[in-house]
């Protein structure tokens, strides 16, 4: 039915971003198969091959469209560990889809985490920090910036941001509970508080005159 829809209107760049999503879904159920033989494999090349033709269709027929340069970012993402050079593909794909819409929080959390992904967490956290700079009610930017911050080991820093991210989830949600749990393993890391006033002294305190 896609294929007829091509054909019926072939400048229509939708139906070619979409015709490349089943493409990409077709190869990856076949890739999940338990014993694949030569002809799945054979399929499975041909089917990434159209997705990332059409997917490449879809920015000829609208190449100012977003979310047709965000498509084929996530088409050679899902390549990454299977094809070689997929990487800087879909970094050009999400940094020219930034450049055409450079206000998206969603699509620098995107680009966070293929820098997350290839262990580059200051690029991640410069990405996350920019997705929450745009919209700081964003919870999962701040969700991923805990992420990266964790993965350097900036343990403060990422308890500020699981805090943050708690106040923006529904207090009865599965997200709330999973934060309070997470947030208390976090906590174990952090150094002990430095006591203030005289060492050995005990302070006195007195209420407010």
């Amino acid at each position: 039915m896609q294929v007829q829809a091509i054909n019926a209107n072939p400048a229509f760049d939708t139906y070619r971003a979409s015709f490349s999503q089943i493409n990409l879904a077709l190869a990856s159920n076949l890739a999940s198969r338990k014993d694949i033989t030569d002809a799945d494999k054979t399929n499975i090349n041909q089917l990434i091959t159209q997705a990332i033709n059409e997917g490449k269709n879809a920015i000829s027929l609208a190449p100012t469209r977003v979310s047709n340069w965000e498509n084929l970012a996530a088409i050679y993402q899902a390549l990454i560990s299977s094809a070689q050079g997929a990487d800087q593909l879909t970094l050009a794909s999400y940094q020219q889809a930034i450049t055409l819409d450079p206000l998206n929080p969603v699509l620098r959390v995107n680009l966070g985490g293929l820098f997350f992904g290839a262990k580059n967490y200051d690029a991640a956290i410069q990405q996350f920090q920019a997705a929450v700079s745009l919209k700081a009610d964003y919870a999962n930017a701040h969700y991923n910036l805990a992420e990266a911050l964790k993965a350097k080991e900036l343990w403060a820093e990422a308890v500020t941001e699981l805090e943050q991210t708690r106040m923006l989830v529904a207090f009865d949600s599965n997200d709330y509970k999973n934060l309070n749990k997470e947030l208390d393993e976090l906590k174990a890391k952090l150094p002990p508080p430095v006591a203030t006033g005289t060492t050995g002294q005990p302070e006195t305190l007195t209420s407010p005159a």
